[in-house]
């Protein structure tokens, strides 16, 4: 009989679980390079918590393959796109919302565009449709909307006269200088003194102890201006290695002071991704692009 019991009981669960799924049409798939590092991590958990008062399931996908074996080899479950498809097809999602969570439209944000058409060419038939939206800052709204933000936050702990350098990511090839050429110059017209420099690609560092210098600077403030403070902000940033930002600013003469917070847990940032979801109209499934 208590077997007979554990049965029912097993049987009764996973026909509850399977009818959930089974209810559940739509799903938001948040997809971002991602990160291993608990307190980078925060930034991520922030959105999907301002995602889920959508009333929409939720999944994640990190577009980050060494990030991803990284994790799974830790023992935590983490999905490539392919997997994240996969899964939503399974749970019986038809109307799928993927959402980048990338800051530009460049490399990265290309290489998963093209991962996800590859996926809807050979499985055509699994969703009824899957929209696409867009990264963080694609129009001079979302600048504005951002640059807003960021000042906000330094203006918590930044007094007159001390300057500010924003780390982006940018790209070895060139992919997405052209936007963070624009960045740097949106935050240079409502502050002379807040400057956009990148890990790699156009607007290096190496050009900002000299421009700090020519504006009579004496503290500089660090600040990432990615969607988590990961390896590149607290250690190319404000890591105490020889060729940190922080130990060659302090080399120059500068006092340095870093705020390690990545924009993600901003709700000024959070609304503006949920509003690209919101407004995400590229139906990647059905070929077609629909305007209102």
């Amino acid at each position: 009989m208590r077997h007979f019991l554990m049965l029912f009981f097993s049987c009764a669960l996973f026909l509850s679980s399977t009818a959930v799924f089974a209810e559940a049409k739509d799903a938001t798939i948040l997809l971002a390079f991602g990160t291993s590092d608990p307190e980078a991590k925060q930034s991520l958990d922030a959105i999907g918590t301002a995602y889920k008062k959508r009333g929409k399931d939720v999944m994640w996908v990190y577009s980050s393959n060494i990030i991803r074996k990284k994790l799974n080899d830790q023992g935590e479950e983490v999905f490539s796109i392919d997997e994240a498809l996969d899964e939503a097809h399974k749970r019986g999602y038809k109307n799928l919302e993927i959402q980048s969570l990338h800051v530009a439209p460049a490399e990265e944000y290309m290489k998963v565009n093209r991962l996800i058409a590859r996926s809807m060419e050979r499985n055509p038939d699994r969703f009824d449709s899957v929209v696409f939206g867009q990264p963080l800052l694609m129009s001079k709204k979302d600048l504005d909307i951002t640059v807003t933000a960021v000042q906000k936050v330094l203006a918590q702990k930044r007094k007159p006269g001390e300057a500010v350098v924003l780390m982006g990511h940018g790209n070895n090839r060139g992919t997405g200088d052209i936007l963070f050429v624009g960045v740097n110059q949106a935050f240079q017209s409502v502050d002379p003194l807040i400057w956009v420099a990148n890990v790699e690609g156009a607007t290096p560092f190496t050009r900002m102890p000299a421009l700090l210098k020519e504006a009579g600077v004496k503290k500089v403030w660090l600040m990432p201006l990615m969607i988590v403070a990961g390896d590149h902000a607290k250690n190319d940033m404000a890591g105490p290695e020889a060729d940190s930002w922080t130990t060659i600013l302090k080399k120059e003469g500068f006092q340095v002071e870093s705020i390690v917070q990545g924009l993600g847990g901003l709700e000024e940032i959070q609304n503006l991704f949920i509003e690209h979801t919101d407004n995400a109209y590229d139906d990647i499934k059905n070929g077609t692009i629909i305007t209102k």
